[in-house]
């Protein structure tokens, strides 16, 4: 009895270790995969929905691996990053509901759109703080010195630092829901200067010039926020990668300068159709030019009640590229 007692106790364990060891070869596999192959695919889409919604079902598998020991922190952050995009864009949609419901006088259903508007804004928060907790966790705690990075380790240090920037943004605007840390438009700032500005499209220079313009008194003596960021944007224009395009959008929305913001959504669109968008990144780009679209189309619902052309650029009262194209499709309706 004895004998077969330890026999199967034997057997449990061989199955138990094989199975353990299994998880952490198949989370070892699927974390090498993620970052070789999964997250540079992701990066070269332009379907932002379907990036975002894949960072949303997948990060969670992904970081499951974790409980086998797999270190899973640059393929998790970047998958929570694209889940925020998701909680950001529902915000956004809330956002042009509300000025909708606003512009019809329906008060009731503005503010019901005006709740689910900073929820929304609150998870993405939320999303973007994950991503920026696994930035640290990688790359540890920011201490005032930078760490050595190869080329692909620079692009995620990035990643990390936007992801902590946007999660300040819109905690924020979800009236400090998520609980995110203030310490961060500090690291953001400090950190931003580990990063080559004209090698990574000017990003960096943006990241520090957003630090400045949401944090009073912030701004370095003989420093220029709005001329940093043009600075930065020229330099993304340059390279394809227009990423520093969404944050002056960032810096300079809510400061309730119209005519300020119409010119650099103007501006975005004519760079557009100059130069084309680095393919490896479109995902950066597409997802800059999602934010200059939602702030048309805001332009737009204030204005007329409904959102703006597909092709962004336009203001009403202005002269419509197609015009008679779009008569063309309205005339049976």
């Amino acid at each position: 009895m004895k004998k077969l007692i330890l026999f199967f106790v034997t057997i449990v364990t061989i199955n138990v270790f094989n199975c353990s060891l299994v998880y952490r070869v198949t989370g070892r596999t699927l974390n090498s995969y993620a970052a070789d192959n999964l997250v540079p695919y992701l990066l070269a889409s332009d379907d932002i929905d379907s990036v975002c919604t894949g960072g949303t079902a997948l990060g969670p598998l992904i970081a499951s691996f974790e409980r086998v020991g797999t270190s899973v922190e640059l393929p998790v952050m970047v998958a929570q990053m694209g889940a925020g995009i998701c909680a950001e864009r529902k915000a956004q949609e809330a956002e042009l509901s509300y000025l909708a419901a606003v512009k019809k006088g329906k008060g009731e259903e503005a503010s019901d759109f005006q709740a689910v508007q900073i929820r929304q804004h609150g998870l993405a928060a939320k999303r973007y703080g994950d991503s920026y907790n696994r930035f640290l966790q990688y790359f540890g705690e920011w201490k005032g010195k930078c760490p050595s990075m190869n080329d692909e380790e620079e692009f995620y240090f990035m990643v990390g630092l936007a992801s902590g920037l946007l999660a300040i943004l819109h905690d924020r605007a979800a009236q400090g829901y998520a609980g995110i840390t203030t310490e961060i438009p500090s690291v953001v700032s400090q950190a931003s200067k580990c990063l080559e500005p004209k090698k990574w499209w000017g990003t960096p220079l943006a990241f520090e010039a957003v630090v400045w313009l949401s944090v009073p008194g912030a701004t370095p003596e003989g420093k220029d926020a709005f001329k940093q960021l043009e600075e930065a944007v020229r330099m993304g224009d340059q390279a394809g990668v227009r990423l520093s395009r969404a944050f002056q959008l960032q810096g300079v929305a809510g400061r309730g300068n119209l005519e300020l913001m119409k010119k650099l959504i103007q501006e975005h669109a004519k760079s557009l159709e100059q130069s084309p968008p680095k393919k490896e990144f479109r995902l950066l780009e597409t997802f800059a030019e999602s934010l200059s679209r939602h702030e048309s189309d805001k332009i737009w619902v204030k204005e007329t009640g409904h959102r703006g052309p597909i092709h962004f650029g336009q203001f009403p009262g202005g002269k419509r590229k197609n015009a008679k194209e779009d008569d063309d499709l309205l005339k049976d309706l």
